[in-house]
């Protein structure tokens, strides 16, 4: 995945922080986005293979298939456990409510699986691969 950002700044071991503009889910055309509450930019740290300095414009590129599988995990992860938790409640021949305090428990148990995973997950390394003029 390519991206365009800043360097803001040299750290050690050839690896600069770069700001990169958030993008957001409405594509920045809702007049909601003053009152996100996550900022404009990201700042990440990236691999300086271009020999970037501060204040260029650079493209950063990661591995796509790091950053689909996180979004896996934190989207559809929580879909199916809740999903999961109604259908084993039905199975159960439960009441509607309690199948519906199944799915929320399910729903947790989620969350919860998520917390560890994501803890887990490979960090999305990103490199500097170009200076744009």
């Amino acid at each position: 995945m390519k991206q365009t950002g800043t360097v803001t700044k040299l750290l050690a071991n050839g690896v600069v922080q770069v700001a990169v503009e958030r993008g957001t889910a409405c594509g920045g055309h809702c007049s909601g986005c003053g009152e996100c509450v996550y900022g404009k930019q990201i700042f990440v740290e990236a691999e300086n293979k271009a020999l970037a300095k501060p204040g260029d414009k650079v493209t950063i590129e990661s591995e796509t298939g790091v950053i689909m599988q996180a979004a896996v995990l934190i989207y559809l992860v929580p879909v199916v456990m809740l999903f999961l938790g109604y259908g084993l409640g039905a199975l159960l021949k439960l009441n509607q409510m309690e199948c519906i305090l199944a799915s929320f428990i399910s729903l947790l148990v989620g969350v919860a699986v998520i917390t560890i995973l994501g803890r887990r997950h490979k960090k999305i390394e990103y490199t500097v691969t170009a200076v744009k003029n």
